[in-house]
């Protein structure tokens, strides 16, 4: 009597009635209510060690948990099992629950990630579930202002969003929504694979090879060219035949200073790919020479773009900038260097998200469920650094896709799989393995040495290292030192006494700001007290029309000041001249002041004085203008209106 095949989309409330109808076909009389008593504990009993099961399998094969693409169906699955865990009022946390499901199902098994890592990863994710429980509530509730609370579902957009920018999943929204008064509404069968799936499609888009394209057919007909820069990366001159000449048309690349293409029957010119800046430098013939602003790659046929025509038919002499290119084979191989060592640091949940490789920096994203500290960075710079020293020559390997992946397995693909049935390998000992048809060192130590210096969050779960190589991170090294001893004259001081010489001077400024701070809020008091002249009381409620000085943050502690006690209902209007002019207007919440006034509809009804507008809340807004000169003006618009 069971119901099969359940399509995406069905209604869950038809499909609840029609089971009830089949138990009583059956003798069984029981209601939705009683019904839903049994089988919601069960199905959440039944659920959780299935959702942990996938989940052990996803951290153990390395993925990182985030709001999107590979990372969210984990998240998703993770939190599912907090919330069912909760409903349930069982008092094990998510890494408890994980490590005895381990125990259980997977003890013998060997994975990718540590058990220790799979239990941090467990461990981080349920700290940021309750991070997110305790902002969601705010943010569902600001997102809802606009929609009326008798709507029986919310727009898919909103529901999206709320996931991908917040980490608020579907079904606590609706739960958040229904806690403030959207009575009817509910999240429809299926909306949750659909989600997954539009996340499952991101991740597909986004592991696809990205690669600057030519929308012309420049190479159509002409045999696929040689790339030279394979056989010799230290190759800079070489000569050629050129094929075809033709200038470049409207929005086909090359940048403003690309008037034609060339192509070549062969080339050392690098064309741009994998994250790597394409090389420059110039054709000759005979008298004749072009420069090579941009190299592209169209299917096997390599177009360079340059600012001028060369002859077709005719033999070239192609020079690349030796320099440039040094500095992307420097930057470039440490990309792999680097990767290689925050794997063997941190676990085998670091996957390349992307690089860039550029003569001036590179930078690699990498996943990892947590920022990275300076010691971290510290600790694989370190590593990498050694790198250089231990591994003397790296390995350039060229065989069949099918074989690649038998010997090597999917850890190969890090920035992407290539097309074709061939595969272009670097290998740096066992240190890192990749597919990559880049340009890097055949001698590591040609480098000298590599610097990371600094990591950003690109998004949740994706950290980006940015480096610098060779020449490169001399360069930086000398900045940093040319800043060092700059400060250190500053204060007259030896290098080595700047952190506590700054510390000291930084705790002797913020305690004189915060005197600075107090002083101002004194002399606002006075201002506002019975013996000033800024402010009236009217009916109960305190008005306050002032002209302040300082910058935004400073006016915005007056107005917090003022309308802190709800004791004293104020309506506060405060005003700069500077910078164009902008204007404040607090109240003070849940008091007679709010009740009766509205700060957006103040703001906008004097803003226009100072050329300007703003907005807010009913109980706070701002605004900038262009006319400082008509604060004055603004003022006592204000006192017309409220005095």
């Amino acid at each position: 009597m069971g119901i099969m095949n359940i399509e995406i989309g069905s209604n869950e409330d038809e499909l609840l009635q029609l089971f009830i109808k089949r138990l009583a076909d059956n003798g069984i009389s029981i209601s939705a209510e009683e019904l839903l008593a049994i089988t919601v504990p069960l199905a959440s009993i039944y659920a959780i060690p299935d959702h942990l099961h996938a989940l052990c399998h996803m951290l153990g094969d390395g993925l990182v948990p985030s709001n999107a693409k590979a990372g969210y169906l984990a998240r998703m699955l993770a939190r599912r099992v907090l919330r069912m865990r909760d409903d349930l009022g069982i008092s094990l946390s998510l890494p408890e629950l994980g490590e005895h499901h381990l125990d259980v199902n997977r003890s013998s098994e060997a994975t990718k990630q540590s058990r220790a890592g799979i239990l941090n990863i467990l461990r981080l994710e349920e700290e940021r579930y309750h991070e997110m429980l305790r902002k969601g509530e705010t943010v569902v509730q600001g997102v809802l202002k606009g929609i009326d609370n008798s709507v029986s579902e919310l727009p898919d957009d909103v529901l999206f969003t709320l996931n991908d920018s917040h980490g608020i999943s579907p079904d606590l929204v609706v739960r958040l929504a229904q806690n403030s008064g959207f009575a009817n509404l509910s999240l429809r069968t299926g909306f949750m694979a659909e989600l997954a799936e539009r996340h499952a499609q991101m991740a597909k888009v986004s592991a696809q090879t990205s690669t600057a394209t030519v929308s012309s057919d420049y190479g159509a007909g002409l045999p696929p060219t040689n790339a030279m820069y394979y056989d010799d990366v230290t190759m800079v001159d070489f000569t050629s035949q050129i094929l075809a000449c033709t200038t470049v048309s409207e929005g086909n690349g090359g940048g403003e200073s690309a008037s034609h293409i060339v192509i070549l029957d062969q080339t050392c010119f690098y064309p741009e790919g994998g994250g790597q800046a394409a090389d420059t430098g110039v054709l000759e013939v005979g008298k004749v020479t072009v420069n090579v602003v941009d190299v592209q790659k169209q299917g096997d046929v390599i177009i360079h773009y340059c600012d001028g025509k060369l002859p077709v038919g005719k033999e070239t002499i192609g020079c690349i900038d030796s320099a440039r290119r040094r500095q992307l084979m420097d930057h470039h191989t440490a990309v792999h260097i680097v990767g290689g060592s925050a794997r063997n640091l941190l676990g085998a949940h670091i996957f390349q998200a992307g690089s860039n490789v550029t003569a001036e920096y590179a930078r690699l994203d990498i996943t990892n469920p947590q920022r990275l500290t300076r010691d971290q960075l510290d600790e694989i710079e370190r590593t990498s650094n050694e790198i250089l020293q231990s591994v003397g020559r790296t390995e350039k390997i060229e065989m069949g896709r099918k074989d690649a992946d038998i010997q090597f397995g999917f850890d190969l693909y890090q920035g992407g799989a290539p097309k074709g049935n061939s595969v272009r390998i670097l290998k740096i000992s066992d240190h890192d393995i990749q597919a990559c048809g880049g340009t890097h060192h055949d001698e590591l130590s040609r480098i000298g040495s590599i610097r990371i210096t600094r990591s950003t969050a690109v998004q949740d779960g994706v950290e980006r290292l940015h480096i610098v190589a060779g020449k490169a991170a001399l360069q930086y090294s000398r900045h940093q030192d040319a800043i060092l001893r700059q400060a250190s004259e500053i204060f007259g001081i030896a290098p080595e006494d700047l952190p506590k010489t700054s510390q000291r001077f930084f705790d002797d400024w913020k305690s004189q700001r915060k005197r600075i701070e107090n002083l101002e809020a004194e002399i606002t008091r006075l201002r506002t007290s019975g013996e000033g002249d800024d402010a009236v009381e009217k009916d109960g409620v305190r008005i306050v029309i002032m002209e302040g000085e300082g910058d935004l943050r400073q006016l915005q502690g007056m107005a917090g000041e003022l309308t802190m006690d709800v004791g004293t209902p104020t309506v506060a209007v405060i005003g700069s001249s500077a910078g164009g002019g902008f204007l404040l207007v607090a109240l003070t919440e849940a008091t007679i002041a709010a009740e009766r006034y509205n700060a957006v509809e103040i703001l906008q009804s004097i803003s226009h004085h100072i050329s300007g507008g703003g907005g807010g809340r009913p109980t706070f807004a701002q605004g900038g203008g262009s006319n400082g000169a008509g604060l004055p003006a603004a003022l006592d618009a204000a006192k017309q209106l409220l005095e």
